[in-house]
């Protein structure tokens, strides 16, 4: 089991770096590049302030529609258009569970994440069923936030774009980057070629 998992994630990582390539303009140099880290984030758990009331809400709404459906006396049950009541509930049930696994995610994306700084822009490659690129120019990049641990992994948290809401408010959308072994690399990177 462990060598075909391992063949599996080689294999995936070969896909990545044909793919970085075939990305890549005539010209266009890989600076850095770097494979996302399976590790949990401990920050991604304070969305559990609003996933478990959600949940528990949303568990004990459609138990006790459901509750109330079942109860009904009548010759013929409560029909099969009652239980559309509670079968209501289940989107936000489903919701609940997504919420509640979200820090989990960067684990199922062990070894389908490679992100790139080349000498034009920053990317971002991801291989599920299907091969997802997301792709910054320097051009757009803002002052770049770095979160670091004591081995030297960490992430990037680089601003792309600044914009106004529907209510008038200022808006920053952000591209993330890792979480990667030895970030500092890659932040110097991106900072080489910003500042050129």
């Amino acid at each position: 089991m462990n060598a075909y998992a391992a063949s599996d994630h080689g294999s995936r990582r070969a896909r990545l770096k044909l793919a970085l390539g075939r990305e890549l303009e005539v010209g266009e140099e890989i600076i850095w590049s770097g494979m996302q880290l399976p590790r949990i984030e401990p920050l991604m758990f304070g969305i559990y302030v609003f996933a478990i009331p959600w949940t528990a809400f949303a568990l004990f709404w459609t138990a006790m529609a459901f509750a109330g459906v079942s109860s009904i006396d009548s010759a013929e049950g409560p029909g099969l258009l009652a239980y559309a009541f509670p079968l209501f509930g289940t989107p936000f049930i489903a919701v609940g569970i997504g919420m509640l696994a979200s820090p989990f995610y960067p684990l199922w994306e062990s070894g389908k994440v490679l992100y790139a700084v080349t000498s034009i822009r920053v990317l971002k490659l991801r291989l599920g069923r299907r091969l997802k690129v997301d792709a910054v120019p320097f051009e757009r990049i803002g002052q770049i936030e770095r979160m670091e641990a004591s081995d030297g992994s960490g992430m990037l948290k680089i601003p792309v774009a600044i914009g106004r809401d529907s209510d008038g408010d200022r808006t920053t959308e952000h591209f993330r980057l890792g979480s990667v072994a030895n970030v500092m690399d890659a932040h110097r990177a991106i900072s080489k070629l910003v500042v050129a």
